[in-house]
């Protein structure tokens, strides 16, 4: 008996030991023979960008914090404007590395340029107008229509807006943003990036294949920029930020961005996130400007409530 049960265990060792691993997903090509991304992957995800301190390096959560995120999503979206309803994620945080889900400590470079922003009140965010509305400058690029940024366009979080399309040609990648409308074209036939004295919000990206994944280098940001959404420290010349896109089934893609700043962080971080295909979502138009007057309407407001202001002190004795 003991010589039959000695000779199972080994049988079913010797099994497991020469069972297959699962392959790994190989997507399908594109006419010119690159792994084929192309599709419309909405990028709303109910995961906070860092997860609780308390978390230490644990990255998923429990099947009870699970339900009491979904919970507090629900009752935010009841009672906020401009907010949907996802279910909530077992992912403790988007940031991955660090391994403790936080964003590394700022330099004090980057800690002494934030505080001297705005007269002490630090770098404009969409609550800024509460606290100031001396001029545009009060409001993020965000607010005012411009850009939401690298990598905010690609997680608009829990808004409206939020599909990614990505598109390929030979030679060429094409990420598209529901969000304030921003499409990068991405070259992918080996051309160096732009001189650095050409620079814009969303930066200058440059791809290539790593197997089957699309690698994309962007630099050339404007100085001074927020990373809406994300991060509200102005960043420096020097921002870097490197996406990486996986194909890892029919219907998700991979996505990892790390962001390195020397002047702004210690270290650089990474972001995780999977999107999933949806053929039928369909992208409107991000028309921000049109009939909204929110920037005016607070701007005048703001100076009707100094002239009142001053109106008070004058009429005291």
């Amino acid at each position: 008996m003991k010589r039959y049960i000695l000779l199972t265990l080994l049988a079913t060792g010797i099994a497991s030991a020469q069972a297959p691993k699962p392959k790994a997903y190989v997507p399908p090509k594109t006419p010119w023979g690159e792994p084929d991304l192309q599709g419309l992957w909405p990028g709303s995800v109910n995961i906070p960008l860092q997860r609780p301190e308390n978390m230490g390096d644990r990255d998923v959560l429990t099947q009870q914090e699970v339900k009491a995120r979904d919970t507090a999503s629900k009752q935010r979206v009841a009672t906020g404007t401009w907010i949907e309803y996802y279910p909530a994620s077992s992912q403790a945080s988007l940031v991955v590395d660090p391994k403790n889900g936080r964003l590394p400590p700022m330099t004090a470079e980057a800690e002494a340029r934030n505080k001297a922003v705005r007269g002490g009140l630090g770098p404009p965010t969409l609550s800024s107008p509460e606290q100031r509305a001396d001029s545009v400058e009060d409001f993020d690029l965000w607010g005012r229509c411009i850009t939401k940024g690298l990598i905010g366009s690609m997680l608009p979080g829990n808004l409206y807006n939020k599909g990614n399309r990505i598109i390929q040609a030979p030679g060429l990648f094409v990420i598209q943003n529901e969000m304030v409308h921003e499409t990068r074209i991405v070259p992918t036939d080996g051309s160096p990036h732009r001189g650095q004295n050409i620079r814009t919000y969303m930066g200058d990206g440059r791809g290539h294949w790593e197997g089957n994944t699309m690698v994309v280098e962007t630099t050339n940001f404007v100085k001074d920029i927020a990373m809406n959404g994300i991060n509200f420290a102005l960043l420096t010349d020097r921002l870097k930020i490197l996406e990486k896109f996986t194909r890892i089934a029919p219907d998700k893609l991979s996505y990892d961005a790390t962001v390195e700043d020397p002047g702004t962080w210690a270290t650089p971080w990474t972001i995780h996130v999977t999107f999933p295909l949806d053929p039928t979502y369909e992208l409107f138009e991000y028309a921000c400007h049109e009939a909204n007057y929110g920037m005016a309407d607070i701007l005048k407001g703001a100076r009707k409530e100094e002239e009142k202001q001053a109106e008070q002190r004058r009429a005291k004795p």
